[in-house]
């Protein structure tokens, strides 16, 4: 029993597979690369291929992974500069070649997958990993500005999980101080526990798609925890959380850690 393999196919259906993974890699790691180089380390990907499918049977299989690991430590120098990151870089072409060749054994099923189908259904699946792979880092990026905040107002000491928030610039037009965002029913309850008196300041605000007035109160205190580095802000501004759909209950200003 054999198979006819065309060379020719063979060769241009991975250059395409090659490219897109390459370029993927690229996308995960937040790399910038030049076209030029992606062209040239798919080709190579691509000759190596056809050159191990050609000596197969002269091969044995511990020689053909490791002919398979020299074709990807080859394109992966080839299409990105540096070596710094080599390693994860290679790592991270494996990974999405694992996931796209996934999808794709997934898809055949329903539909064969050859010639301009498989260009088709590869690019979609590509833009399904870029898409999914864009919400991951996001969110991410969202935990890693997360943080463990105590509130302290008189005898009152409230736990809340806070975002810090980089498009917050909300100051108090008096006494220009940084004003952080709180949860409505957070401060209704630090200020009926705390047991002191109310002076509420009122600051202007506007945003993308709504302005008004937000009622603010000056705390005793505010004890931040990033990263294990407790951080004490003295008298901190808090204003009423003017949206209750927020998912975190205090919204930092974005001076407060870099002060």
């Amino acid at each position: 029993m054999y198979y006819e393999v065309y060379v020719d196919v063979l060769f241009v259906k991975n250059l395409w597979m090659n490219a897109v993974l390459l370029l993927l890699t690229a996308w995960a790691d937040q790399e910038k690369v030049k076209i030029w180089r992606i062209g040239a380390a798919a080709m190579t990907g691509s000759l190596g291929v056809c050159l191990l499918y050609i000596a197969s049977a002269w091969l044995s299989g511990i020689h053909y992974v490791l002919g398979s690991v020299v074709l990807a430590a080859g394109m992966t120098g080839i299409a990105y500069s540096g070596r710094k990151h080599f390693l994860g870089r290679m790592t991270s072409l494996y990974m999405e070649s694992f996931l796209l060749n996934g999808i794709l054994h997934y898809l055949e099923q329903f539909h064969r997958l050859a010639g301009v189908w498989f260009a088709v259904f590869s690019s979609i699946s590509a833009a399904v990993l870029m898409a999914a792979e864009y919400i991951w880092r996001g969110r991410r990026r969202e935990k890693e500005r997360t943080l463990s905040v105590v509130l302290h107002h008189g005898v009152c000491r409230i736990f809340v999980e806070a975002l810090y928030d980089t498009g917050n610039g909300l100051y108090d037009p008096v006494s220009q101080k940084a004003v952080s965002i709180l949860d409505e029913k957070v401060l209704e309850e630090l200020l009926r526990e705390s047991g002191k008196e109310r002076l509420p300041h009122f600051i202007p605000y506007d945003t993308i798609s709504e302005h008004g007035i937000l009622e603010s109160y000056v705390l005793d205190g505010m004890e931040l925890d990033p990263e294990g580095k407790s951080i004490w802000i003295r008298r901190p501004m808090i204003a009423r959380m003017p949206n209750k759909s927020r998912q975190y209950q205090l919204i930092l200003h974005r001076d407060l850690l870099s002060s």
